[in-house]
């Protein structure tokens, strides 16, 4: 099974999920640049840093996001609906950590790639460390997270390699027709504290 997407699906389907993020407000934005067009989303997500044996901090996401907008005042819940609305106040040691992510088309692979940064209150961006253990522990996550340059950007942002999305979308039944950009933003977005609603299931319906 054919594990691609053509530039063209790619910007259909971008087009079909931003349309479907309004009206269910959930925060994705299109942006054009030039010929090219790509996604992006901003999500604040309470990080939990511990010490470990090493005295380093031990980083790990929780499942609660909420949509970042203009206003931190005017931030609303993304993803699990919390009775109280202060997502730190569930995890006393927790910092809340910016993350935007962007969703670009590579002509080299034929195939979405996931960009992004994320960095604390203060501004600091996180380091590449800290990266590297909010992703699920696998023995080659220092080459399947990268900082480089993005291709439309031209600054500093951690990748996704795409070497292993076409054998990955592959195998999957749901990455054909219209859900193969939901399919894969669920299935790799999470690796990095990305996820989405599951009301994007309508849009192959």
């Amino acid at each position: 099974m054919n594990g691609t997407l053509t530039e063209e699906k790619f910007n259909e389907q971008c087009k079909a999920l931003v349309s479907f993020s309004d009206k269910i407000k959930d925060g994705w934005e299109l942006r054009r640049d030039v010929d090219d067009i790509y996604i992006v989303k901003k999500v604040k997500i309470p990080v939990v840093f511990r010490e470990d044996s090493d005295n380093n901090p031990d980083v790990s996401s929780n499942t609660t996001s909420t949509k970042d907008t203009d206003s931190d005042e005017d931030s609303s819940e993304c993803e699990m609906t919390l009775e109280d609305p202060d997502p730190c106040s569930f995890f006393p040691s927790s910092q809340l950590v910016t993350f935007e992510y962007h969703v670009v088309y590579s002509t080299s692979y034929t195939v979405p790639v996931l960009y992004f940064n994320a960095w604390f209150s203060t501004g600091k961006l996180l380091t590449v460390e800290e990266i590297w253990k909010l992703a699920p522990p696998c023995s080659d996550k220092y080459s399947y997270i990268t900082q480089i340059d993005h291709p439309i950007l031209a600054r500093p942002f951690y990748e996704l390699h795409p070497c292993r999305t076409e054998q990955l979308m592959g195998h999957l039944d749901s990455c054909q027709g219209d859900m193969y950009l939901v399919s894969w933003i669920s299935s790799l977005g999470r690796d990095v504290g990305l996820s989405l609603d599951i009301r994007y299931a309508k849009l192959g319906a």
